[in-house]
């Protein structure tokens, strides 16, 4: 059996950091180590008393320690980013004794630093998820922070060479590696001369929710898009167009988003959903009506997600299928229609119309005021403020060997 990427060093002991291989079970991997069969054999019950050794994933990390004799001292295993299975030999044993071990799953110690970056829309990074990668970041942090505005900025189709961003984040570091991110705690983004602020406060009783510099709800109706801001429109709303499948001039009462098969689609606000099903040219579809009269329609899905039926209760943002190429489709695609009063309206330009959220009661405005300044002032446009400079300072957002053993 191949070990890929072993690191071994030669000591008192054996010292081999690695990944696991796949198709590998607990006792192949430690006879690829020349561990013997006896030995290997109490190792793996001992272990398999406190760690379902059929959760051992290929490309996870590991470190084994081995005595020049043979004798395994310590082996850790990476369950996830949360916990680490530790095995160490016992100390109590007699040479003459068969080999016995002490097995633990711990918890990784994790600590947040609290973050502060800056970015900009360009030729080289046209892009959030290269601008945000530009930074040293990587795309979960530009996820994240396309969801706090995507009920004010269609990430697809709206981003220009020269809008900027800024993210104040919590960062989590892991025994001295990226372990992941915490929350947005505020953001700025700034586009076509207009900045939109979000900041991160949580009401009495209440989850948080990201709010305006005002203390308006950054929650719309309507989200921008009902999928991530990779597509892009290939197909506008129009009362005359030639049907690429059928050849013949006919309104087109939607949207056509350019995704690729499988990609999620998400309900765009709160409701229910009124038809789920096969449609004809429209294929697999989900209807869905909202309050205050509105309507919106999914076509052309690849699957419909589980449990959406008709009479289902869907809250904004839930999964509702995949983008497919069903009915009358040239190509995978997403045909999004959205209608008020039962007539059919252009989406973009009803998007565009809608109220800002609801906002802060006036009795927590001071306080929530004075929290989003304290939190502005952490942004990383100014060298003055130590946060911007803490970015640098943490590992960078790359999966990386833990050293688990070190605990």
């Amino acid at each position: 059996m191949a070990v890929a990427s072993v690191q071994v060093q030669e000591q008192a002991a054996r010292l081999i950091e690695a990944r696991v291989p796949r198709n590998a079970t607990l006792a192949s991997l430690l006879k690829a180590h020349q561990v013997s069969d006896e030995i290997v054999n109490h190792f793996v019950e001992s272990a398999r008393k406190r760690f379902d050794l059929r959760r051992l994933r290929a490309e996870q990390p590991y470190r084994l320690q081995v005595s020049l004799d043979g004798a395994i001292q310590e082996f850790t295993y990476q369950i996830d980013a949360d916990r680490f299975l530790k095995v160490v030999e016992a100390a109590t044993q007699r040479p003459a004794e068969q080999p016995e071990f002490d097995v633990q799953v711990l918890a990784y110690e994790k600590q947040k630093a609290l973050v502060s970056i800056r970015g900009e829309i360009s030729a080289a990074a046209p892009s959030l998820i290269a601008a945000v990668n530009a930074t040293g970041e990587n795309i979960m942090l530009a996820l994240e922070f396309a969801r706090v505005f995507e009920g004010e900025v269609d990430f697809a189709n709206e981003l220009q060479p020269g809008d900027a961003f800024e993210i104040l984040f919590e960062k989590v570091v892991r025994e001295g590696h990226f372990g992941g991110y915490g929350d947005i705690v505020a953001a700025r983004f700034t586009t076509g001369g207009h900045t939109f602020e979000a900041f991160r406060y949580a009401l009495a009783g209440q989850k948080a929710d990201y709010y305006d510099r005002d203390g308006r709800s950054m929650r719309r109706f309507f989200l921008k898009s009902p999928l991530k801001f990779e597509p892009r429109v290939t197909s506008g709303f129009s009362f005359r167009r030639v049907h690429p499948v059928l050849k013949t001039a006919r309104a087109h009462r939607g949207v056509d988003y350019g995704a690729p098969k499988g990609a999620p689609v998400l309900s765009v606000a709160s409701g229910t959903v009124v038809r789920a099903g096969w449609t004809g040219g429209g294929g697999n579809a989900v209807f869905v009506r909202h309050d205050n009269g509105y309507e919106t329609r999914y076509l052309h899905l690849s699957a419909i997600a589980q449990g959406i039926r008709g009479g289902s209760r869907l809250t904004q943002g839930e999964l509702i299928g995949k983008v497919g190429s069903t009915g009358l489709s040239t190509g995978p695609h997403l045909h999004y229609e959205l209608l008020k009063g039962g007539t059919h309206v252009n989406p973009l330009d009803e998007h565009r119309k809608l109220p800002p959220g609801q906002p802060i009661p006036g009795v927590h405005r001071a306080a929530f005021l004075e929290h989003s300044s304290r939190a502005a002032w952490r942004f990383a446009g100014s060298g003055d403020h130590p946060v911007g400079r803490l970015a640098r300072a943490v590992p960078a957002a790359q999966p990386a060997v833990p050293a688990a053993g070190d605990n």
